[in-house]
C-alpha cells in the first residue's frame, strides 16, 4: 500500500504511538497484583483490552518543517496475568488527519506477541499507583510514496535516553487520574519520541513526539470479546 508523504508520516506516528501508549511493562520491584473492579477483588487473569479515550496527536520533522496530526481512537488486545506479565496479540488505530490537511486510512496491527513486559505496582504519594514500560520488538517498517518514488522507512521508540516506553498509571479511584470520567485503571503516554531508524530513506520524517491517553479493561465473561471488566492494581 503507498500513501503520499502527508499520509505516510502520520501513519507511521500513529503507529508508533499505538504500540507505545498501550504496551505493557516489564517489573523488577514491589509485587504486583491485578484485580477485578477493586483493590479488595478477585484477582483478574485473562484477556484484556488498552484502547485510548480521545485522539492521540503528534508532530514529526520532514523536511525541516514540523507536521503535526491527529488519530482517531486505538485498540490494542492481548492477555495479562494476575501478577501484571502482559502479552499484546492485535491492534488497531483509527484515521489520521494532518496538519497539512491530508489523512491516512486507518491501520491493523497483527503479530505482536513479542511485544509484552509487566504492569508494575510503584504507588507515589499524591500521584500515580504504578508504572507500564514497553518491552519487545518496537521498531517498524513503513512504505509510502514520496516525490513519486516508493520509499522505506524504520522507526523506533525512546522514553528520554532509553529504548522502549513508561508512562505512569493510576487506578479508577485516584484523584490524579488523567481522566477523571473513567474509574478504569488508566494512564497518560507524554514525552514519547519517534525515532528513524538506520536503513531509513533520507526522505523519511525525522524525529518525532507523541502523546494521548488510555485505559484497560477486561472481560467479564472470560472469552466473549466484551472488555466490561474494570481492573484494579495493587501489591
Amino acid at each position: 500500500m503507498q500513501f503520499p508523504v502527508e499520509r505516510a508520516l502520520p501513519l507511521a506516528a500513529c503507529a508508533a504511538i499505538a504500540v507505545t501508549a498501550l504496551s505493557a511493562v516489564p517489573a523488577t520491584a514491589a509485587t504486583t497484583t491485578i484485580h477485578r473492579d477493586n483493590a479488595t477483588g478477585a484477582p483478574y487473569a485473562g484477556n484484556w483490552q488498552i484502547s485510548t479515550v480521545g485522539p492521540l496527536n503528534f508532530s514529526i520533522t520532514f523536511l525541516g518543517a514540523k507536521v503535526t496530526a491527529t488519530c482517531e481512537d486505538a485498540k490494542l488486545n492481548g492477555t495479562v496475568t494476575a501478577a501484571g506479565a502482559g502479552t499484546l496479540a492485535t491492534g488497531s488505530v483509527g484515521a489520521c488527519t494532518a496538519s497539512t490537511g491530508q489523512t491516512s486510512p486507518a491501520i491493523t496491527f497483527e503479530n505482536l506477541q513479542d511485544v509484552g513486559g509487566q504492569v508494575t505496582y510503584a504507588p507515589v504519594q499524591g500521584g500515580r499507583d504504578g508504572t507500564l514500560a514497553v518491552t519487545g520488538n518496537l521498531n517498524f517498517k513503513l512504505e509510502g510514496e514520496i516525490l513519486g518514488r516508493v520509499r522505506t522507512c524504520y522507526y523506533g521508540f525512546r522514553t528520554g535516553n532509553s529504548e522502549g516506553a513508561s508512562f505512569d498509571i493510576y487506578n479508577g479511584d485516584n484523584p490524579q487520574r488523567p481522566v477523571p470520567s473513567s474509574n478504569d485503571v488508566q494512564g497518560t503516554l507524554a514525552n514519547i519520541t519517534l525515532v528513524r531508524l538506520p536503513g531509513s530513506d533520507w526522505l523519511c520524517g525525522s524525529n518525532g513526539t507523541g502523546s494521548g491517553q488510555a485505559v484497560a479493561r477486561g472481560e467479564t465473561v472470560s472469552g466473549s470479546g466484551v472488555f466490561d471488566q474494570r481492573l484494579y492494581v495493587t501489591s
